[in-house]
């Protein structure tokens, strides 16, 4: 699935008489953070993918700066893991730790897979928590 409407630069070009460079090192830059993201979800490229909508090959684009995310991408990427799509995009905005909605939807997650003695823990870690936050 193409997510963006990027070209890529031909190869035999050179990049700064087409203002490519500037661009590349932002790419890197957000396929950098994204993997980031990523790896913080304990996922694989594939796996990160199914979550999104899109293909394995995509998010290797994306990470290794070959492409730019797309709308549809960045919105399913905000939803799916509560990411900042501003400091996705500009790394201006401070992002780690995700949000609170990421750590809630993988918690649950846990949760369901946990055997019982891990429900238990789970519980009262969390009520340990909520009792010390008031």
């Amino acid at each position: 699935m193409d997510e963006s409407a990027d070209l890529p630069m031909p190869t035999d070009a050179p990049a700064a008489a087409h203002g490519a460079e500037p661009a590349r090192s932002c790419k890197q830059a957000i396929g950098e953070r994204l993997k980031s993201t990523r790896m913080m979800s304990g996922l694989n490229q594939r796996d990160f993918a199914s979550r999104l909508g899109t293909s394995g090959a995509y998010i290797s684009c994306v990470e290794l700066g070959h492409s730019m995310p797309g709308g549809r991408f960045l919105r399913s990427l905000h939803r799916e893991f509560d990411v900042n799509i501003n400091w996705l995009l500009t790394g201006l905005e401070h992002e780690l730790p995700p949000r609170h909605g990421f750590h809630v939807k993988v918690l649950i997650g846990d949760y369901i897979r946990a055997t019982e003695r891990g429900k238990s823990l789970v519980m009262a870690v969390a009520s340990f928590l909520v009792s010390r936050n008031g």
